[in-house]
């Protein structure tokens, strides 16, 4: 272990205990390095040697402050290459700049991280209302997501986002799109809509598996799309009723690869504007491409289809989130209670009781 002077500046050299050897700048907070000296030096060696002694040594005290941006940078470079995610990220990092840029990753602990979460809800947002809890519960998740990867790509030794916990969330709603509500939608809708609707509704697929389908992923001989693209990563084939088959038939054009495109040849990112303006002229309640999702799931139920080829055609990972298609919608269960009503019992067999008569019977044992 030793001390040495180079370019003006002060260095201590030692050696880790699992026998690596480090060299590290001398660095007094306040000070100018030109006004460090060699007894410096000497106390910042004695200090190290007996944190290393008494086993108290963090190699990531040593390293050069990180600056929040920069794991910034790199996460969405990483996001973009790995995460279907990637678009949320970008969304969620502009917040998480806004309030985060500037520190370092040293500087933030989770007390600055609740005090995020408590000026994100007075913040505005272009609505003039505050962010949904939803909303900040993704920003969240990915600055837990951030600390995770720079741990593990050694920006640092700690994650100051593992004990925050996120809002409570109610569960999701979606409702149920009625077949006269989905044909009014339909034929006030543009001819590009009206095929990405009809596939939501005909095969429970999401909007990214429909946005980003290929003419080559649908075979109408044999009639069935395949998705390659799915949130699980595992691919699926789903089958085509005779209608849409026929309406893919109709737009079927080799102008580009993809099914939905702009003119340049890149697939549709949304539909949500067409939607929308289709959603006025029709005079339906709003509704968005995974309630038809959820209307294909919750019709399958419906009709008796097993759980196991519910999960199978909508791609789920885990059978729970099929299992929600098992319970009938209310006006279902309405129906189905009305078909054991004791009203409409025939009792030209049994005749054991006459309802209209049922005040007289005696009852006295």
């Amino acid at each position: 272990m030793a001390v040495y002077k180079k370019d003006n500046r002060w260095y201590i050299d030692y050696y880790l205990p699992d026998g690596k050897r480090k060299r590290e700048t001398v660095t007094i907070p306040g000070i100018d390095p030109i006004h460090i000296n060699r007894q410096d030096a000497l106390k910042a060696l004695s200090i190290r040697k007996g944190q290393i002694a008494e086993g108290k040594f963090d190699i990531a005290q040593t390293k050069k402050p990180v600056l929040f941006d920069m794991l910034m940078k790199r996460y969405l470079e990483y996001s973009n290459g790995n995460k279907k995610s990637y678009e949320r990220d970008v969304t969620s990092s502009k917040a998480l700049l806004n309030y985060f840029g500037g520190k370092t990753i040293n500087q933030i602990n989770s007390w600055v991280i609740e005090k995020y979460k408590s000026q994100r809800q007075t913040d505005k947002t272009r609505y003039g209302k505050p962010p949904a809890k939803a909303t900040i519960n993704r920003e969240l998740a990915c600055l837990k997501n951030m600390f995770t990867k720079a741990i593990e790509w050694d920006m640092t030794s700690s994650d100051p986002a593992k004990k925050v916990k996120l809002f409570p969330e109610p569960p999701k709603k979606f409702r149920v799109v009625s077949d006269d509500e989905f044909l009014k939608l339909y034929n006030a809708s543009s001819d590009t809509l009206k095929t990405v609707l009809l596939i939501a509704r005909s095969c429970g697929m999401r909007r990214n598996e429909i946005l980003n389908l290929k003419w080559e992923d649908i075979s109408l001989t044999h009639g069935y799309i395949t998705v390659k693209e799915s949130k699980n990563n595992e691919s699926r084939n789903v089958p085509i009723n005779e209608f849409l088959k026929q309406r893919l038939k109709s737009v079927k054009n080799h102008c580009s690869v993809y099914l939905f495109s702009h003119e340049i040849g890149e697939p549709y990112k949304s539909v949500k504007k067409a939607l929308y303006g289709a959603l006025k002229r029709s005079g339906i309640e709003k509704c968005t491409l995974h309630d038809l999702r959820h209307t294909f799931g919750t019709f399958l139920g419906m009709a008796g289809v097993d759980i196991a080829t519910i999960k199978e055609l909508m791609g789920h990972k885990d059978v729970k989130m099929t299992m929600r298609y098992s319970h009938p919608i209310p006006d279902h269960k309405r129906k189905a209670v009305e078909l054991v009503n004791i009203g409409n019992m025939n009792d030209s067999k049994t005749n054991v009781v006459n309802m209209k008569n049922a005040n007289t019977v005696d009852y006295s044992l």
